[in-house]
């Protein structure tokens, strides 16, 4: 079984405040710490599930966060970036038989985190996806399911697993954590840790039995905070400007979508 992890921070235990997610303080040590101990606990589960090969995605900031040398031996791990579309799960392929996204986070629509936000914090305001509001999870779940690999375990704050669960119920999810303002209510690290690792050895198991269809056709809806930003990317091919401050994309093709997202 080969499984695929991808990985950010914003929606890790105890995280919720911007200094815990960037370089450069004791704050960020401590999350990061988090971090690597959350991956880790959904290696160890997929192993005992039977997984025998594992990739996972540092899928936060610069993708130079996890400890690599507390990860299982088994575990290679993907950091940096290429600058490939598939951005949080790039080197994803059709050969792995699951996804699993670790300290993923309401997006920018949600008041669900603190930290809550979809892609740029500073120039994207919301982003629908044919029809629906759309956060981090649904945009690289689409991605999975476009090639043909479903997504089957996702861990993150309260109101996303709500969303997860709204998406696919066969989904195993653990949250971690509820967000009220700028505030959140987090379970123990310890016992997250605990529970991430049951929900990777779940999902591992149940994998072949996971059913999910690919759509047929998306859209794609961007409300930027810059109307400057509307005019901009209106210029780019099959996108069209609907109103001062969004754009869309309508296409058949999920990799269209994902590289208008590269170049935002």
């Amino acid at each position: 079984m080969r499984l695929y992890i991808s990985a950010d921070l914003e929606g890790i235990t105890g995280v919720s405040k911007w200094e815990e997610t960037h370089k450069g303080n004791g704050e960020y040590e401590k999350a990061r710490l988090q971090m690597t101990r959350e991956v880790a606990a959904a290696c160890l589960g997929a192993l005992e599930a039977g997984a025998d090969f594992i990739m996972v995605k540092d899928a936060h900031e610069d993708g130079k966060n996890l400890i690599h040398n507390m990860l299982p031996k088994e575990v290679k791990l993907l950091s940096g970036w290429s600058n490939h579309p598939y951005n949080m799960v790039e080197g994803l392929d059709a050969s792995f038989d699951g996804v699993l996204m670790i300290g993923y986070h309401s997006g920018g629509h949600s008041n669900g985190s603190p930290l809550a936000h979809t892609l740029s914090i500073d120039s994207i305001r919301s982003l629908t996806l044919n029809g629906k509001k759309a956060d981090e999870f649904l945009l690289y779940a689409e991605a999975a399911h476009f090639i043909g690999v479903p997504v089957i375990g996702v861990s993150g704050d309260g109101e996303l697993i709500r969303r997860v669960k709204g998406f696919d119920s066969q989904i195993k999810t653990v949250a971690v954590q509820e967000g009220f303002g700028g505030a959140i209510v987090s379970i123990h690290p310890e016992l997250a840790i605990g529970r991430i690792q049951k929900m990777a050895k779940k999902a591992v198991e149940n994998a072949t039995h996971f059913t999910m269809s690919k759509k047929e056709h998306y859209e794609l809806k961007i409300e930027f905070k810059a109307h400057q930003d509307a005019y901009k990317y209106s210029f780019y091919p099959g996108v069209e400007q609907i109103g001062e401050y969004a754009i869309r994309l309508a296409t058949s093709n999920y990799g269209e979508i994902l590289a208008l997202l590269l170049f935002i």
